[in-house]
């Protein structure tokens, strides 16, 4: 079901997914452009959550999807604002589940029980980004440096991936990461080496080059998550 959270003037879409009377998730799916990869991905996951009796928000962002809101006059900090106010309009929240990007947000919502799949640093994401930004360059025949191009971005702005970048936004992205909490559950990929409390079957479908799904994994996150809010 479509809802909506007033913001800052704004109307800003939020898909709502289960009964009304269940504990109430706040989804944070990854960010930029990784999130229009795993699109389906998370509004098929968010069914999956109201079948096993779950209740859960996907809230669109200031500047993403399909907010009317232009996202170089995004930044973390906002993007936190945006979700203290989701909260409040359409809580009560009782959980956060977020993956890679999502989770240099959720803090915002203080300490309330985070689930987290591949959490990422901001500066991660950013050298993702600048990445694919020097690669176009240099089909274009344009020579160009990850030094360079952040020399800039940080005073001026920067488009990578798609994606307008304010200078505020640069500065913020480079310096997150995701906030400690004594309550966060850590997922990763069965193939990942890293330390985790859990491990589903996947893949990192926001690394793909176009938008994809995968059923089995949604399926696992959804499982995985309602076993950890059941207690």
């Amino acid at each position: 079901m479509n809802a909506s959270y007033r913001f800052d003037g704004n109307d800003e879409l939020c898909l709502r997914f289960g009964p009304d009377d269940a504990p109430r998730l706040l989804i944070l799916p990854p960010l930029f452009d990784e999130a229009n990869r795993v699109r389906h991905l998370m509004v098929e996951f968010g069914r999956l959550l109201g079948d096993l009796g779950i209740a859960s928000l996907l809230p669109d962002l200031p500047g993403c999807n399909e907010s009317l809101v232009s996202l170089d006059t995004a930044s973390i900090s906002l993007w936190q604002a945006a979700l203290i106010t989701c909260a409040e309009q359409l809580g009560p929240v009782t959980h956060v589940a977020s993956l890679r990007g999502g989770a240099l947000i959720d803090g915002a919502l203080g300490d309330l029980p985070r689930w987290r799949l591949a959490p990422v640093k901001g500066g991660q994401l950013l050298r993702t980004m600048l990445r694919t930004r020097i690669a176009s360059d240099r089909e274009a025949g344009i020579n160009s440096s990850s030094e360079a191009l952040m020399e800039t971005a940080r005073t001026s702005g920067i488009e990578l991936a798609g994606n307008s970048l304010s200078p505020c936004m640069v500065r913020e992205l480079d310096s997150a990461a995701p906030s400690e909490s004594s309550a966060i559950r850590l997922v990763r990929f069965a193939d990942d080496p890293l330390d985790a409390d859990g491990r589903i079957t996947g893949a990192p479908l926001w690394l793909r080059a176009e938008p994809a799904h995968d059923p089995a994994m949604a399926a696992a996150m959804a499982q995985d998550i309602a076993a950890w809010m059941r207690g």
